[in-house]
């Protein structure tokens, strides 16, 4: 319980952490999500719709990442079953450099990206098909390692029962260098066994 407590307490620091560069580089972990579809239907039609898109990804190069995404979601309307969508797969994100626009961008704090992802998909009574989606965004940085977004996105599954059409999604992601991970993780680590040491010397 301990160790997870210190690996929180590192990963906390450094999203917060107040550093000259977004991080886009090479060897810098992804982690968040997108909230899309949310819909609350008033009147006759009395429906609620959501989607959640959690994701982990890795830059293999400065300002390209790769990582994994695991859509989920459900519809329920007044007298019908609820139906819950579910799906895995993979995705390919690039942020652009403001130069390859020719534009400056917002503050100086956010990038324009480009992302796609292929996986399998399904829902309830549907049998789980081929999942594409293709995606444009923006991501602004609240600090160098928080940033708000926003994408516009189609997104198809192709199987026994085919859907597509487009969707907007606002979420947020968290870039954790992986030095910094390591060298706040050891830093805490070492610190709580002095002062364990210290207490039972007390002791």
């Amino acid at each position: 319980m301990k160790k997870i407590t210190f690996t929180l307490a590192a990963l906390v620091g450094l999203a917060f952490a107040n550093q000259a560069n977004a991080q886009l580089q090479k060897g810098t972990f992804l982690v968040g999500g997108q909230l899309g579809n949310l819909n609350f239907g008033l009147g006759s039609s009395n429906s609620v719709s959501l989607s959640l898109s959690p994701k982990v990804g890795y830059f293999i190069q400065n300002n390209l990442a790769v990582g994994v995404e695991v859509p989920i979601g459900f519809t329920a309307i007044k007298g019908i079953d609820p139906i819950f969508n579910y799906g895995i797969g993979a995705f390919g994100r690039y942020y652009f450099a403001p130069k390859e626009f020719n534009i400056d961008n917002v503050l100086n704090k956010g990038r324009f990206f480009g992302e796609v992802g292929v996986g399998i998909a399904g829902q309830t009574d549907v049998e789980v098909g081929f999942n594409l989606r293709v995606g444009a965004g923006y991501a602004y940085f609240l600090t160098p390692n928080v940033a708000l977004e926003t994408m516009v996105r189609y997104q198809g599954t192709y199987g026994t029962g085919n859907t597509s059409g487009l969707d907007i999604n606002l979420g947020f992601q968290i870039h954790l260098p992986s030095k910094k991970i390591k060298s706040e993780y050891y830093q805490i680590r070492e610190e709580a066994g002095s002062r364990k040491s210290s207490k039972q010397s007390e002791e």
